[in-house]
This record gives structure tokens, C-alpha cells and sequence, in this order.
């Protein structure tokens, strides 16, 4: 794999041959110097062979031009994969990489780039993270504008996810940068047979591109309530692993205050973080307790997937708020959380600063099995609490890469990421990342051996048993007030945590969230 950041290599221009000497004997020297009137040469007349050298030199020179023009030319010293047509041509694939430093899925795509790069010895894929970038991932985000507001290629595959296709949209102007800029995978021959069926049939998945499918689908998440179990089993608390309800959520906080107060200690409750970069941020553990308690009061998926205004979802807003009103009187949150950034501070649970987080999702484990493997195995995944059972659940299914339209090397860039859609790296996927893919695999287990099997394994097997497909993920409350207050969601995720934090009541938050509907209402 190369690690250049440039695409292509000079390649040298045969340079122009060095002017005879006096002392060489060519054949133009040689005629010149026969005597005039002696044997053959004495009979042939000077214009005619004037002329013959004329057309050699004209055969020359046409055969230098195909030779110069057939190797490339000028514009291979720019891209020698620009026009290649020399099968033993090296093609450069330039590749905005994610996962760096996030454990073993780092390793997923350095391996399987290897194993590309070995079946197909004439091309190379330089990788470069977006970790890497001047800004880290916001630098990554601003070359991609960049790039596809100038027409400069530099990235044929760039990095992302439904998280940031808003961001892209707003700094191109164009809600439809997808369609316009990217290959829609669903035109590759072979990709819709290699991804699980609702991938294609829910929209959901589509729609999170703006109804492309971008690439694909090999990163899946479900979402986890994780308790340290250092922590629980040192207080006495044991946690259901599925069939939460809200009662049992608010016993757990509970049993956690009691055990401060008795012992003088004063062990946060819930890591929960303020940290709003891209949007939501990394999905507040407030706001996903919030979601889960919102959605088992619809039994239906669709229902709660709608996107238009309801009463009746306005009346569940009220009661969940309700519900925080009540965990709040434990003082579950760690002083200060409002500032915390979270990718700095995800740590603090395996520090034992907190005993709950519902922050991240199921991908936390890669997160923290980079940090600290053996702290992270205290951390227990189990099902999110619900007021009643549903048949659908907290999770998604992201494309993480898409492959440029305008690429120079779009069909080889395409090829890797079909790369990326076999059933061996979506088991791989499974067995590194602990998590569920969209690609279909030959197992749905994700510990290959009950010697290998982790909490983590449990979870995701028992989640994808019980659910299967039927999972939706949302980083707005357009399904939950209406799409039309879509861009209300910072502020209604902050006044979750203001409600959770004590600091407003659960009436004065439903007021206000009431107030800013209004305000939209009014100014269109």
C-alpha cells in the first residue's frame, strides 16, 4: 500500500538525441563524402536524394509523436493512471481512510486493502486518514467540498457518512451533491446481491444519502446501554441485560445515589457530554435514553418513522420528559458535562467516573478497546430501556466510502469497493468492530467460537436475533416534532439535558419546545 500522498510518478520524456559530432560517421556523412561521378552515387541526382531524406526524416518524426503520445505524454508527468493503456501500468487509487486509532477497525481496512492490492498487482491504493488532515475530520470534509466544487481530482474515494451529508450539502449548495457527484452503487453489476435485502428495500438507508445509495453498507451499529460492571457489582446493582424498563432504569439511579450517600462517595451516574460537532454530536446519552423511551410507546415502525406533525407524538414528548424529571432528582450527571468534549473524555467510564453512558453506540467498543483492552471488558452492553416491548430497535447501517463520478480510475476505485462487499469482510467486520453489517456474511454470529465470545458478542447476536432488520436511527427530531422543525434539534436536545441536569422542569422544557415550533410555524 502506498503511503505518498501523490497520485502519480514523473515519468521521464526521452530526451532528444545529442546533435553528431564532427568526427561521426552517419550515413548523410558518408554520401557527402563519396567523390563526385564515382559508380552508383554518380548517378543519382542531388534533388532525389534531398527527397528521400526528407521522407526519412518525416518517418522518424511520426514515429517518435506515437510513441511519445501512446506512453502518455505531458499529462502522464501530471497522473500516470490518466489514459493508461499499458497493462503493466500502475494505477494509483487515492483513498480518504476513517477508523484510524479505533482498534481493530483500522485494521479492517488496512488489511483488506492489502488483500486487494495483492489480487490486483498493477494497482496501489494510497491511503490517507481523515484523522490525518489539517483539522482532523473537518479537514477531510473541506477537501471533499473542495474537490468537488473545483473539479480537481485528488480523493477518488472520499470518506462518508449520513452524519456529514448535511455538512457536504451546505458547503456546495446543493441538497444534491450525491446524485451529481457520486456513483450510485445500485448501477454496479453484482453490488445488490451482495448486501442484506433491506438495505435496498428500507428507504431509510437510501434516503440518509438523499436517495443514492453511495457504497457500501459495511458499518453497523446497534445501540447499548453500558453499565461498568466494576461499578455495579462493588454497589450491588444488577442490571437486566434485556426487557429494561423505565422502572428498573430509575431503581439503577436509585441504588447509585443511595450508595453515595451512604459511603460519602459521589460517583457520577451517567457520563453524558455536551460536544455538539456534526450536528447532534456523538449521540448524547440523554438524548438516546430519550429516543428509546419515546419510540416503545409506538409499536409500530412506521408510525414511528413519520415525519409529520402529530398530537399524539407531542403527548409521548410530554411524558418522557416527565420520566427525566424523575431520574434528575438523583443528580445522575457529572458536574460540568455541558463542556465536555467527548471524543477526549470518552474514556472516563473505564476510569470508573461514571457507571452508565448510553453515549456511542455498539461501535464504543472499538473505541475503548484501543484505549485500554482489559478495562474495557468491564463494560457490559445490554438492551436499551423501553416502557413496553416493541419489534423494533435503536440502530442503523452506514455506507462509510463513495467512489467520485469524475475519477480517472472510477472503475478501479468501484472494484475496491466491491472489495469491501464479500461475505468474508462482512464476517471479519463483525468479529473485529463487534457489530452487525449490512453485507451479507455466511454467519450471524459475532464470536466465531463460544472461547471467543465477548459481552459484546451476546449483545449484538441477541440484538440481531430478536430484531433482525428492523432498526432505525435518527440524528434529528424530524420523526419525533415533524420534519418541518428539523433544524430544532440542538435546541431540543438541550433542553433534554437542562431537564436531566435538574435545572428546568419537565413542563417549563415541553413549554419550551412548544415556543420554538412556534417560531418556525411563524416565520415561514
Amino acid at each position: 500500500m502506498t503511503t505518498s500522498a501523490e497520485k502519480s510518478v514523473p515519468t521521464e520524456v526521452n530526451p532528444p538525441a545529442a546533435a553528431p559530432s564532427a568526427g561521426d560517421k552517419s550515413p548523410d556523412r558518408e554520401a557527402a563524402s563519396l567523390p563526385q561521378g564515382s559508380g552508383f552515387f554518380s548517378k543519382i541526382k542531388l534533388p532525389y536524394v534531398m527527397g528521400i531524406g526528407v521522407l526519412v526524416i518525416i518517418v522518424l518524426l511520426l514515429v517518435g509523436y506515437m510513441k511519445f503520445s501512446g506512453s502518455g505524454g505531458v499529462e502522464q508527468r501530471k497522473r500516470i493512471d490518466v489514459g493508461n493503456t499499458n497493462p503493466g501500468q500502475v494505477k494509483t487509487i487515492n483513498m480518504q481512510g476513517h477508523w484510524k486509532g479505533e482498534d481493530l477497525r483500522e485494521n479492517f481496512v488496512t488489511e483488506t486493502v492489502k488483500e486487494f492490492e495483492t489480487r490486483n498487482p498493477n494497482l496501489k491504493v494510497n491511503i490517507k486518514w481523515n484523522a490525518d488532515f489539517p483539522g482532523g475530520r473537518q479537514g477531510a470534509l473541506r477537501a471533499t467540498i473542495d474537490e468537488l466544487k473545483s473539479g480537481k481530482i485528488d480523493w477518488d474515494i472520499i470518506w462518508l457518512e449520513p452524519f456529514y451529508y448535511q455538512e457536504i450539502a451546505d458547503g456546495l449548495k446543493d441538497q444534491n451533491w450525491a446524485k451529481n457527484y457520486l456513483v450510485d452503487f445500485e448501477t454496479v453489476p453484482g453490488f445488490k446481491e451482495s448486501q442484506k435485502p433491506f438495505i435496498l428495500s428500507d428507504p431509510q438507508f437510501r434516503n440518509h444519502m438523499n436517495g443514492v445509495i453511495t457504497g457500501p453498507y459495511m458499518e453497523g451499529f446497534y445501540q447499548p446501554f453500558f453499565y461498568n460492571k466494576d461499578l455495579t457489582d462493588k454497589m450491588g446493582i444488577k442490571v437486566k441485560d434485556k426487557n429494561m424498563t423505565f422502572e428498573d432504569l430509575l431503581g439503577y439511579f436509585k441504588a447509585v445515589y443511595d450508595y453515595n450517600q451512604k459511603n460519602g462517595t459521589n460517583i457520577p451516574i451517567l457520563y453524558d457530554s455536551g460536544d455538539y460537532t456534526g450536528g447532534i454530536g456523538y449521540a448524547p446519552s440523554t438524548w438516546n435514553l430519550f429516543q428509546s423511551l419515546f419510540r416503545s410507546e409506538f409499536s409500530n415502525l412506521a408510525d414511528v418513522q413519520d415525519t409529520k406533525p402529530s398530537t399524539a407524538k407531542l403527548a409521548v414528548v410530554r411524558k418522557v420528559l416527565g420520566s427525566l424529571e424523575q431520574l434528575s432528582k438523583y443528580k445522575p450527571l457529572i458536574p460540568g458535562w455541558e463542556g465536555l468534549d467527548w471524543f477526549g473524555t470518552r474514556y472516563y467510564v473505564l476510569e470508573d467516573k461514571a457507571v452508565f453512558t448510553v453515549c456511542g453506540a455498539s461501535w464504543m467498543y472499538s473505541h475503548w478497546h484501543g484505549i485500554d483492552a482489559r478495562k474495557t471488558m468491564k463494560m457490559v452492553p445490554v438492551e436499551m430501556p423501553m416502557y413496553q416491548p416493541v419489534t423494533h430497535y435503536m440502530g442503523g447501517y452506514n455506507p462509510m466510502f463513495a467512489v467520485v463520478k469524475n475519477s480517472p480510475v472510477r472503475d478501479e476505485a468501484v472494484q475496491l469497493m466491491m472489495a469491501f462487499s464479500t461475505p468474508n469482510i462482512a464476517e471479519k467486520w463483525v468479529r473485529y468492530a463487534k457489530g452487525p453489517s449490512g453485507i451479507k456474511g455466511n454467519v450471524s454470529q459475532a464470536g466465531s467460537t463460544s472461547q471467543d465470545t465477548t459481552q459484546f458478542d451476546t449483545f449484538i447476536t441477541y440484538i440481531t436475533d430478536k430484531y433482525g432488520g428492523n432498526v432505525f436511527d435518527s440524528k434529528t427530531v424530524d420523526y419525533v416534532l415533524g420534519a418541518k422543525y428539523k433544524d430544532l434539534t440542538l435546541e431540543f436536545d438541550k433542553h433534554l439535558g437542562a431537564v436531566m441536569d435538574g435545572k428546568i422542569t419537565a413542563s417549563q422544557a415541553y413549554n419550551l419546545i412548544v415556543t420554538d415550533m412556534q417560531k418556525v410555524d411563524n416565520a415561514k
